[in-house]
């Protein structure tokens, strides 16, 4: 009888442990870096990650790119590809966004995110619900989905930009 509960228990404690992590397909919004650590004197900036970059966020800080691991002190300016109905996208050209209070500047390849379900005729136009980053992200914004190009299929270790070639 104790040898079964000995089996038991190892085997409830086999399948209580995750086997495996899963990583967040991310985009940074804004240039950041890649340490060696997390905190402490001897940290070392291992990569410089560009805006637009798609990284494989692993959680707690840690992040990969482009076969660098290591931990980023910024993780605010990344962002998930693809989370709750919003989609990561880049601008396809330089526009003022009209907001439900206010407008906001926007230039080629800022990263923007944009919620296709939700959409609002503007003078006979539709738009389609967006949020843009400006230290904050900004909810109550709208742009043509012409305007915008989604990143959600691109892979990891790419970066997002958008070019007329």
């Amino acid at each position: 009888m104790k040898k079964l509960m000995i089996m038991l228990m190892a085997g409830l404690l086999v399948f209580s442990v995750p086997s495996i992590a899963f990583a967040q397909k991310d985009i940074a919004v804004e240039d950041t870096g890649i340490f060696n650590t997390k905190f402490g004197s001897n940290k070392k900036l291992l990569r410089t990650v560009p805006r637009g970059a798609i990284v494989n966020y692993i959680g707690d800080g840690k992040l990969s790119f482009r076969g660098t691991t290591g931990f980023s002190l910024l993780t605010q300016r990344l962002c998930p590809v693809s989370s709750n109905g919003w989609y990561a996208a880049v601008m396809k050209k330089t526009i003022r966004l009209p907001g439900d209070s206010g407008g906001a500047n926007m230039g080629v390849n800022e990263v923007v995110r944009v919620k296709p379900t939700v959409t609002k005729k503007i003078s006979g136009v539709t738009y389609i619900r967006c949020a843009v980053y400006s230290d904050a992200w900004g909810w109550n914004f709208w742009v043509k989905s012409s305007d915008v190009l989604r990143v959600d299929n691109y892979g990891f270790d790419n970066i997002a930009r958008f070019t007329t070639l």
